[in-house]
């Protein structure tokens, strides 16, 4: 079966945005950067709650993430597109590849229009889709050992912990998740950014889009402001 993965993109052209930050002491090094979106993991890949947060610490690598859903229930929906960007921890946060696929829904019936209106779903594009066992294997693959980061990463989280239930597959990833979206909040000064849903800040950061709406361009735009929000912290990668 020929499966539809999104090709890496090349580098976007990116205008550039003068967006103030907060003074924030301590952000001189990227620890510290991806300290206000640290999460916990318990051993399956679920989020803990703030009380049961423990001192687990961003690894070597960073999987920057993004699914798509065909609702909001872990347990009664199911993965339909998810994407992802591998980045190391150093300075600029070097990509070191990607992947994304359409993933094959065995239960279209209980979906949620909405969701999949957002999704872009159609029987023609998923024509194609692969199994939730290899997409989740593959990404796995990719992303070995690495932590997790995404923005507002509470569903994305809920899911691929679901994912790895329903594979029989051992969480493969980090025991601390990053979530780009709290750290946007930290930095970026609300009297120019507004809303802090990702295709807001993106735009207002100056970063260009894909053109078609899948997981892996989402990825993409997630690691994108990332990046950005290490440049402004003084954080980028050297001329």
């Amino acid at each position: 079966m020929r499966v539809m993965v999104a090709k890496v993109r090349s580098r976007r052209e990116a205008t550039r945005s003068f967006l103030p930050f907060r003074y924030a002491p301590g952000m001189e090094t990227l620890a510290a950067l991806l300290e206000p979106g640290r999460r916990a993991l318990a051993a399956d890949g679920t989020l803990l709650r703030r009380e049961e947060q423990h001192g687990g610490t961003a690894g070597a690598t960073l999987l920057v993430v993004d699914l798509e859903m065909s609702g909001p229930s872990p347990r009664e929906h199911e993965v339909i597109d998810l994407g992802g960007v591998l980045a190391r921890v150093e300075s600029g946060f070097p990509e070191q590849g990607s992947w994304g696929a359409r993933v094959r829904p065995l239960h279209i019936g209980t979906a949620n229009v909405g969701a999949l209106k957002v999704a872009g779903y159609s029987s023609r594009k998923w024509r194609d889709a692969v199994p939730l066992e290899e997409a989740f294997a593959r990404l796995a693959e990719l992303g070995s050992g690495a932590t997790i980061a995404g923005w507002g990463i509470g569903g994305d989280m809920a899911f691929l912990a679901e994912s790895a239930r329903r594979t029989g597959t051992p969480w493969p990833f980090g025991d601390v998740a990053i979530d780009v979206q709290l750290i946007a909040r930290r930095l970026l000064d609300r009297s120019e950014v507004d809303r802090f849903n990702l295709g807001h800040v993106a735009d207002r950061l100056g970063i260009g889009r894909l053109g078609e709406h899948t997981a892996l361009a989402d990825a993409y735009a997630t690691y994108d402001v990332l990046v950005k929000l290490a440049e402004r912290a003084g954080l980028g990668a050297a001329p």
